[in-house]
């Protein structure tokens, strides 16, 4: 049996699908304010409940061999930040899989958690440097989940990935075709590097991580695609597969960067969680490099096939088409 949470979420959908596929048997925590989802996991084991309730957890890994973590809060929209989910949710989890005897415990974190600068094909030796409220939260997190890796109470592992895109995504490449729509210029050329995983990739990777966990001391592992693409040819690619008319100016990341970082801090306002697609998080995300290796992932998995976005998108513009047309 397989614990999954976060299974409705747009990751773990592809990932529920494909563990039942492959005949998995698996236990899906569904919170109280999903439960009308239920019926879209035919086939698995529903156990309604929240990641702070221990009674309900502590029933639910009974005869469980691995647990696949995706869930957690992403945006802060009520106020009450990140701590209660990402981080206590988390150890809550992981007490009760290590006594159950829960061999597994993968955890799907950020590469949010180096914090937000300028990271050229880094390898996972990069320092946890965590700068926002919601890093900071997945940092505590994965911390939890690898010391119990190190105590000995289950093989840990750790993925951090910066974009996941494929259909039911509506918010990396959306946002990317809105701002190719809205913008005539690119930041610095375009010339940033970003990384990419189609979702159905992590997937398969989520699946080859609880058949065939990794070894060692250090199980933190990027799932990325491997081949970092440059912003500006991510745009370019929208802008023709869509008929917008491509940028024609280019802004220096200084002169966009650091008013917008000004306004934010004057203002109070949270650049995570900002309406507008200009927020100094965000065109930091696009404006400098953020490509992270993934040698050591293929070096884990030699066999492992994965889908560069040039390839990939391909097959999605249809279903992007819909916010091409908002």
């Amino acid at each position: 049996m397989i614990f999954l949470t976060g299974a409705s979420g747009f990751i773990g959908q592809y990932v529920f699908r494909l563990l039942k596929k492959r005949g998995e048997k698996i236990r899906i925590l569904l919170p109280e304010s999903e439960k009308d989802k239920a019926g879209q996991f035919s086939g698995a084991d529903i156990l309604p409940g929240e990641l702070n309730d221990e009674n309900v957890i502590e029933e639910g890994m009974k005869g469980c061999r691995a647990v696949v973590h995706l869930a957690g809060k992403n945006i802060d929209t009520d106020g009450s930040g990140f701590q209660k989910i990402n981080v206590e949710g988390t150890r809550n989890l992981c007490r009760k899989a290590a006594e159950a005897g829960a061999g597994i415990f993968i955890y799907l974190s950020s590469v949010g958690v180096y914090g937000h600068h300028r990271h050229f094909n880094a390898d996972e030796s990069l320092p946890v440097q965590p700068d926002t409220a919601f890093s900071r939260s997945k940092a505590d997190a994965e911390q939890i989940v690898l010391d119990h890796h190190r105590a000995g109470d289950f093989q840990g592992v750790v993925l951090r990935h910066r974009f996941v895109y494929g259909e039911g995504d509506r918010h990396v490449i959306a946002r990317m075709i809105r701002a190719a729509r809205k913008y005539p210029f690119l930041i610095s050329r375009g010339r940033a590097t970003v990384s990419m995983i189609l979702v159905d990739d992590l997937a398969e990777i989520i699946s080859r991580m609880i058949n065939s966990p990794p070894d060692g001391d250090s199980p933190v592992y990027h799932v990325t695609d491997g081949e970092p693409v440059r912003y500006r040819d991510i745009i370019y690619t929208l802008c023709q597969a869509y008929g917008f008319k491509p940028p024609r100016f280019s802004i220096p990341f200084a002169l966009l960067y650091y008013p917008l970082l000004i306004k934010e801090k004057i203002t109070g306002s949270d650049p995570e969680t900002a309406a507008s697609s200009l927020s100094s998080i965000r065109i930091m995300l696009v404006g400098v490099h953020n490509s992270f290796s993934n040698t050591k992932l293929i070096q884990r998995y030699p066999d492992l096939k994965l889908q560069p976005f040039k390839t990939a998108f391909g097959q999605l513009k249809t279903y992007y088409q819909q916010f091409a047309e908002e």
